[in-house]
């Protein structure tokens, strides 16, 4: 009989977590029985799996109830400290998953988790600097990154497919983000820095094209439309593509010559090791530790940046460890669940 694995997080959000989710219950859904409660906000009332912002405790104590083991991926303290005490007295085997430290930045909010810690029975972090601040013995260092099954994969659509034919003579850029917010009054996700990347490549005439995809129309700093305005202003729309849906974006890097992840703030981005597997250089902030392979440029540094970008066309490409060639990697993580979850 299969194991009962109750998974809580962002289910229906755009994002890595919600991605995580969603791969680790496909990819492992021969071995265990899979559930879910939704931490996302409500958009489609006819969603099959239960949301926890529609207020049915019984529901939640149910779905708790029934299963064997209770895996967090929440973000945000006192869910997580509810959701462990709730399966504590319940008596079941609990798993916590931290993928990013934004949950732990705060003092009082890290004494609280620390303690709560102690109620479950695993830990998984992203890195070996998570490691370090909850330094439990419980705690197990390994990446969120679990490959995706490309049958899955919705295809880019015709319009955007059209485009990158537009544009086949250049090498293809590509970036993205969940919504665009501001960290230290700083662009979190860098877009801005490609708006002046987009600013050199029309300067120096270079055969560069930039797609980067917001997945999110939620525009609470009105960066979206200021950054529509200036690339409008600016003259850079044959330089720099904008997309404001969510999209595939596997089949995106699929289709890119170079990725570039220029946060100023992070966790284990999903992004990066999805580049990495498909053999796709990529580029990203020296803000946090970042997988083997990863061309590293000083954050928010946009001429350095620039540098990378016109050092990675100019050298050959080795194919990396991490990509498609390490077969080992799917047994590796068959193993790492089945010692979690048993």
């Amino acid at each position: 009989m299969k194991k009962k694995i109750l998974q809580i997080g962002p289910y229906s959000a755009t994002g890595g977590v919600s991605t995580h989710i969603k791969r680790l219950a496909e990819t492992f859904k021969e071995n265990y029985d899979f559930s879910f409660i939704d931490e996302s906000p409500i958009t489609d009332e006819k969603q099959e799996v239960f949301n926890l912002r529609s207020g049915h405790i019984f529901k939640y104590l149910s779905l708790i109830k029934n299963a064997d083991v209770v895996h967090i991926h929440t973000a945000i303290w006192w869910l997580l400290v509810i959701h462990v005490l709730f399966s504590f007295f319940l008596g079941k085997k609990i798993i916590v998953t931290f993928h990013s430290k934004h949950t732990l930045t705060n003092s009082l909010y890290k004494w609280i988790i620390k303690r709560t810690l102690i109620l479950t029975t695993k830990v998984v972090v992203v890195s070996h600097s998570f490691y370090e601040i909850l330094n439990y013995k419980k705690v197990l260092v390994h990446n969120a990154f679990i490959p995706p099954i490309l049958a899955n994969e919705e295809k880019l659509n015709k319009e955007l497919i059209n485009h990158i034919n537009e544009n086949k003579d250049k090498k293809l850029i590509v970036g993205n983000a969940f919504k665009l917010v501001l960290n230290n009054n700083e662009d979190l996700y860098g877009l801005d820095l490609l708006i002046d990347i987009a600013k050199k490549i029309k300067q120096d005439k270079l055969f560069y094209k930039i797609i980067y995809v917001v997945a999110s129309n939620d525009d609470k700093f009105q960066l979206l439309k200021k950054y529509t305005t200036i690339i409008e202003q600016e003259n850079l729309t044959k330089t720099l593509t904008l997309l404001n849906y969510p999209l595939s974006f596997v089949n995106l890097i699929l289709a890119s010559d170079l990725v570039v992840r220029p946060t100023n703030t992070d966790g284990d981005a999903l992004t990066i090791r999805e580049a990495l597997f498909f053999n796709k250089p990529v580029i990203a902030s020296d803000v946090v530790d970042r997988p083997k392979g990863t061309i590293l440029f000083k954050n928010r540094d946009v001429n350095d940046l620039y540098t990378k970008i016109k050092n990675s066309f100019e050298t050959e490409k080795n194919p990396n460890t991490v990509g498609l060639l390490n077969e080992n990697y799917f047994s590796e993580l068959n193993l790492f669940y089945e010692k979690l979850y048993n």
